[in-house]
């Protein structure tokens, strides 16, 4: 994952495959595959910056119905770590305050 820094100070990420990215909102459209809480690995990125995660073995159990997402938008997800915690917490993450772990 790259994080790039824009003029006004906002991060935006660039995900790579491999990366670990929890859910902040629920997916849009008809059929909802996932919510948010869930993360997993990033396993392909599309060209129009849509991720496809693998869930299974992360926040799902391996053997469950729903293994994967497909095509969940970049802006719907967050970095997190190998626990499915979000990379940035509490009051620093409201006001930008400090660099992520």
């Amino acid at each position: 994952m790259r994080t790039l820094h824009g003029a006004s100070g906002v991060e935006s990420y660039l995900y790579e495959p491999g990366d670990l990215v929890r859910l902040t909102r629920p997916e849009g459209g008809s059929v909802s595959t996932a919510r948010p809480g869930d993360w997993g690995l990033v396993t392909r990125v599309h060209p129009c910056g849509a991720l496809d995660l693998k869930l299974a073995g992360y926040s799902r159990a391996k053997d469950s119905v729903l293994t994967r997402a497909v095509a969940v938008p970049c802006g719907r997800v967050e970095p997190c770590d190998r626990t499915g915690m979000p990379l940035r917490r509490g009051f620093a993450a409201v006001w930008d305050t400090r660099r992520p772990r």
